[in-house]
């Protein structure tokens, strides 16, 4: 997971623009994926000048001592420019101030890492489009009863917004960047014309994420506490209250981010099952606490529905802790025969694969051995290197 760079040295001194405003959001996902490129892309291409947009106004940014110490990393580079676009809403930054910007600049190349597009300007232009989750879910017209029309207004101006980027800026796009294998069929199914300017490579995982230096005991059943219908957290908490008392007890259930309310999917499936005092419920932890629930957890289930790729699955293999995941087609194409799988929507079966590597030690090691050895290919230095051949090639 530490392969050296290898510099991509390009003929002329060029300059491109990254889109980083995730790097000022909590490092979860798409923002980690962001904040990775973003810290060795300019050492893959040291003769090419990066210039960093981004938002230091929008609400959801991280804390601000947090977010400064990720940018003062960027400053140190002697050919990264941070550039600051204040606004106060995305379509306005995307749209209409940050189109002036790159002409300020002189862009010759903009990446826009994190789903979508910037239609107003004629620079060059690459996205990455993680998965069409977004797409597949919009209901442009969907009129929502408990909201005013007001309300209803503002999700009918977003959903449009949402359209255009991906059926007007998917095609405008001069190459489309995605995660996976499954994603670049999802893209080209969808978006037939697309064919031909897609390609793929997978995510790195951040330092940290290996098994523990020294041998440690091992339990407990360790879950993540998104609660969206794609997560699928209401089947993973039937599995694990299927199984039997004596392995409840001895491996019981932790769930970590959990951040929704009482009326939550996670909270209603939680009273429904009974198992309130049995489970214990963590909300947004730092990385190295979640670092050290993967190195200590017995087990990891991940049986979302849908993903774009499953950072958290990569992540739990380099661990050295095994993971029970859906059917999802991204998770079988990451996990291969690491991973013991089943339906998204049968908690039996998936109760039974946590139970078989609970209780089976044969199992267990094997499947630990093959997820430490799939998970070593997961580096963000050939990451870094992909998308810089794909800049050069755009380039030319």
């Amino acid at each position: 997971m530490g392969d050296k760079l290898q510099p991509v040295i390009t003929s002329m001194r060029y300059r491109i623009g990254i889109d980083a405003r995730f790097v000022l959001r909590p490092l979860r996902g798409m923002p980690q994926y962001v904040y990775m490129l973003c810290q060795r892309l300019p050492k893959v291409m040291p003769n090419v000048d990066f210039y960093f947009f981004i938002n230091r106004q929008f609400e959801y940014n991280d804390e601000i001592s947090h977010y400064e110490q990720r940018l003062s990393r960027f400053s140190k580079f002697p050919n990264v420019t941070l550039v600051n676009i204040d606004a106060e809403t995305e379509i306005l930054w995307e749209q209409w101030l940050l189109p002036k910007q790159l002409k300020k600049y002189k862009i010759n190349l903009f990446h826009m890492p994190g789903n979508r597009v910037c239609l107003l300007s004629r620079v060059k232009q690459i996205t990455t489009t993680h998965d069409l989750m977004e797409w597949h879910s919009l209901n442009i017209f969907r009129y929502y009863k408990g909201r005013t029309l007001k309300e209803n207004f503002y999700f009918l101006r977003q959903k449009a917004y949402l359209w255009a980027v991906y059926r007007l800026g998917l095609v405008f796009s001069d190459h489309i960047l995605t995660i996976s294998n499954y994603s670049i069929g999802d893209i080209t199914s969808t978006f037939p014309t697309l064919k031909g300017k897609v390609s793929y490579v997978y995510h790195g995982i951040p330092k940290g994420f290996v098994p523990p230096t020294n041998p440690i005991l091992k339990n407990g059943v360790l879950m993540l506490g998104g609660d969206s219908h794609q997560k699928n957290p209401e089947n993973m908490l039937k599995a694990w209250a299927q199984l039997p008392k004596e392995l409840q007890k001895e491996h019981p259930l932790t769930i970590l981010g959990f951040v929704g309310g009482e009326d939550s999917i996670i909270s209603k499936t939680i009273r429904a099952l009974g198992i309130e005092n049995d489970i214990v419920i963590k909300g947004w932890v730092t990385e190295d606490e979640l670092i050290q629930a993967m190195q200590t957890s017995k087990v990891f289930i991940f049986a979302s529905r849908e993903e774009g790729f499953g950072f958290p699955l990569v992540q739990s293999m380099a661990s050295g802790t095994p993971v029970v995941t859906s059917e999802a087609d991204v998770l079988i194409e990451i996990g291969q025969d690491a991973v013991c799988s089943a339906k998204a929507e049968d908690f039996l079966a998936l109760s039974s694969a946590v139970r078989s590597l609970l209780t089976d030690e044969q199992l267990y090691n094997e499947k630990v051995k093959k997820g430490l050895t799939i998970s070593s290919k997961f580096t963000w230095e050939h990451t870094a290197e992909h998308i810089a051949s794909t800049y050069l090639t755009l380039l030319k």
